[in-house]
């Protein structure tokens, strides 16, 4: 493509850009503002199905290879595409990248889009099989393919940012009111807090009382509730007592759905735990299923040949870097080079843990149940420089591959804890012996929410508890990329340890 072209196509997305974000301003209503940040993701993804056909052909034309691809021009190329749109969308529909509810992360976001355009290639080759086309090159194919991916998901991308920016803005908000307990409802805001992008404005908790004590803004009796409700006209209601009174919380169904305020609970039983839980049906009553440990079966077998292979060759690939940090802590600190002692593991097995030391000889706990629980102030007065470099880099871990080669570990999974702590923290937190119905993890989703070193445990077995209920190979595929990126941003930045993810 000439530069004319492409300044052109830069200016028409910028102002494509510019044109939603202004039209964007005068969409007051919550409900007009999500429909609107849907409906566009159609147009957007047919411009970028489109772009990626164009910038495909172009990018294989400046390849110069050979006359007979030259004498095809780029119209021949873009019938496909439209005839490939209609299905491309409805294959992005059923694999949910248009609902209106919020998406998870990116990684989610990317991977959706990775199998929605894989799928939709797989009905282009099928398309150029049955109509026996043979100008259609392999390697455009295959161009349209990556940059589709590349463009569709830069192109839900930039509506996030938009969106993100509106919502900051307080552009399309959902204005919501909490009704209930506020231990439950503290948890619930907090929540929100930490995830900005689902768009709530918390007008308070309604649950006997009114002021502006702590960080609840409490409106007033619960039994006063309709009128509350009349008085702030929010757009949703959560419930997060159901133990409320049956006729107040009939009365508050009813005014939400002539109002046509969203009405949400919380269960009881979800309230104090993390349940993997699944819709069903009664005849015509709901009823909510608790699902069974998501990492069994045929899933542990395909955990346990990926912790084997992964464990494989990243010790034949840091294997130098191992014996260079051997080497060093030998020469600037003395034997032992390694510090092993015994944790707890899946169904309550006791292993051998290693790491690198990273401490002082002298100030190294070598008892087999481990006596002091690590602080933030280890740092100033047991930890070697060496140590320090280790730890913060996060390189003094790499010992526990041996750990995962040999089975007692997996790669991802809830990290493991001294006997000692293990038998005080399952007195004080009822999930907490639940986290060993797996093998503990090289990292984990707690980890990389921030949960590790002098944090909460509460917090820690909550994180924990949802990973094991919702496992999947490409949740631990996410956690390994959010492990790697944090171990670069810990190398040149600062130490994502003994702080929440909040």
């Amino acid at each position: 493509m000439s530069s004319w072209q492409i300044s052109c196509l830069k200016g028409i997305f910028v102002s494509t850009i510019e044109y939603f974000s202004a039209l964007s301003y005068n969409l007051v209503s919550m409900k007009r503002f999500e429909l609107f940040f849907t409906f566009i993701l159609l147009p957007v993804d047919i411009a970028m199905i489109i772009a990626s056909f164009v910038v495909a052909y172009y990018l294989r034309l400046d390849l110069n290879y050979g006359e007979q691809f030259s004498n095809i021009g780029v119209s021949e190329y873009l019938k496909y595409a439209l005839y490939l749109i209609p299905i491309w969308l409805i294959i992005n529909a059923l694999n949910g990248l248009y609902e209106t509810k919020p998406q998870k992360g990116l990684f989610n976001r990317l991977y959706k889009v990775f199998q929605s355009n894989s799928v939709a290639i797989l009905f282009l080759v099928m398309g150029i099989f049955f109509t026996k086309t043979v100008f259609f090159s392999r390697l455009v194919l295959l161009f349209i393919w990556f940059i589709s991916v590349v463009l569709v998901f830069l192109g839900r991308v930039i509506i996030k940012i938009v969106q993100l920016n509106l919502l900051k803005k307080g552009i399309g908000r959902r204005r919501l009111i909490i009704l209930g307990a506020d231990a439950v409802a503290e948890f619930v805001i907090g929540e929100i807090r930490k995830n900005k992008e689902i768009g709530y404005d918390i007008i308070g908790v309604i649950n006997g009382d009114s002021g502006e004590e702590g960080r609840l803004k409490k409106l007033g009796k619960i039994s006063d509730s309709i009128k509350i409700l009349k008085k702030y006209n929010p757009d949703e209601i959560i419930i997060s007592d159901t133990k409320i009174d049956r006729k107040i919380l009939s009365s508050v169904l009813e005014y939400c759905s002539n109002s046509n305020i969203v009405f949400k609970f919380i269960p009881e039983i979800l309230s104090f735990t993390t349940l993997k839980i699944e819709q069903e049906s009664i005849g015509s009553m709901p009823v909510f299923k608790v699902l069974n440990l998501a990492l069994d079966g045929w899933r542990r077998i395909t955990k346990k040949v990926f912790d084997f292979i992964f464990s494989l060759i990243s010790i034949i690939i840091l294997a130098p870097l191992m014996i260079l940090i051997s080497v060093i802590q030998a020469i600037t600190s003395g034997m032992p080079i390694l510090y092993s002692q015994n944790r707890v593991g899946r169904d309550g097995a006791v292993f051998k843990f290693y790491k690198f030391r990273s401490m002082y000889v002298d100030k190294c706990d070598f008892s087999k149940e481990g006596t002091k629980w690590t602080t933030k102030k280890d740092d100033t007065n047991r930890i070697t420089p060496f140590g320090k470099f280790l730890r913060k880099s996060n390189f003094d871990e790499l010992p526990q591959l041996f750990n995962i080669l040999k089975g007692d570990m997996s790669v991802v999974g809830p990290r493991p804890e001294l006997p000692k702590f293990v038998s005080q923290f399952d007195q004080e937190y009822p999930d907490y012996f639940k986290r060993h119905r797996v093998k503990s993890g090289l990292t984990g989703w707690a980890q990389v929410n921030g949960l590790k070193g002098d944090t909460s445990i509460a917090e820690r077995v909550r994180y924990d508890m949802f990973y094991i209920e919702n496992w999947s190979f490409w949740f631990d595929i996410k956690i390994i990329l959010k492990t790697v990126w944090l171990v670069i941003y810990e190398i040149c930045g600062g130490k994502y340890e003994y702080r929440t993810g909040s």
